[in-house]
């Protein structure tokens, strides 16, 4: 894709002074050389002592920078008056300004939104609320369909889900990952205390899962997170390798680890088993 210059798009990125003195070498037939470049143009600009440096103009983003071979050293943004000279050059005579092929393939914003990654995706919504407040009111609305689905079918495909990850987590842990043997001032951790400090936290992330809903009154869906995790740890009973983590976490995992999402659930009117 070609970028369209002009003598105004020059001078919109030079100091009044660079544009005088480039314009100056300009006629005075200072650039030796000139030739189109990935996203802009290059070539050598010959200065009054008769040395000639080279100099490389481009577009980057929204704004025309440059590079050069001499002492001027151009800031961000700005072209000294050997850019200047170049870059008028090229524009007299119509050289292509060309983007690069990554600048060609660069995604579009839909595109770009879908690459984000979980934690980016959650700046860019707070950002666009603080912009966008009348929009609070939607957003909401979408949460609590998010959190707190209500057909049948979703609230099983929630447990299905909680349990699946639960299950994989606890039965991704290898008996490497086990830290025993004395800790100073916290004296000596046997193989099957170890264990636990593996797989508490995992479900401790889903005991928060399930508060948060409860605190919420989204008690069908904190229903659905407690009887998967329930049914992760039911699953992972018996039929060890040999060398996971899971040998060592006793027995009935369900009722050593599910005691806490069993109280919550308790309290709140829904005991489940």
């Amino acid at each position: 894709m070609a970028v369209a210059m002009d003598e105004k798009t020059v001078y919109a990125f030079a100091d009044g002074t660079e544009v005088t003195e480039g314009r100056i070498l300009l006629a005075d037939g200072a650039v030796t050389e000139a030739g189109s470049e990935p996203r802009g143009v290059g070539g050598l600009v010959r200065d009054g002592s008769g040395t000639s440096y080279g100099v490389w103009v481009q577009v980057v983003g929204r704004e025309l920078t440059a590079e050069c071979d001499g002492a001027c050293a151009p800031r961000s943004g700005r072209l000294c008056r050997h850019a200047v000279a170049l870059a008028l050059h090229a524009v007299e005579r119509r050289l292509p300004w060309h983007a690069t092929p990554a600048d060609d393939a660069r995604r579009a914003p839909g595109e770009a939104l879908n690459a984000l990654t979980a934690v980016e995706k959650a700046a860019v919504l707070d950002r666009l609320l603080d912009a966008r407040p009348e929009l609070c009111g939607e957003a909401g609305r979408l949460a609590v369909r998010m959190l707190d689905p209500q057909a049948r079918a979703e609230l099983t495909a929630l447990q299905e889900r909680a349990a699946a990850e639960v299950e994989h987590a606890l039965r991704a842990f290898d008996a490497d990952q086990l830290s025993t043997g004395h800790r100073p001032g916290l004296g000596y951790t046997d193989v099957h205390e170890a264990a636990s400090r593996l797989i508490e936290p995992v479900i401790k992330q889903y005991e928060a899962d399930v508060r948060r809903r409860l605190e919420l009154g989204m008690l069908d869906a904190a229903e659905a997170v407690a009887l998967g995790v329930l049914d992760g740890l039911d699953a992972c009973e018996g039929d060890y390798d040999g060398d996971e983590v899971l040998c060592y976490a006793g027995e009935d995992l369900a009722e050593t680890y599910g005691y806490t999402i069993r109280e919550l659930m308790h309290t709140a009117g829904r005991a489940v088993e």
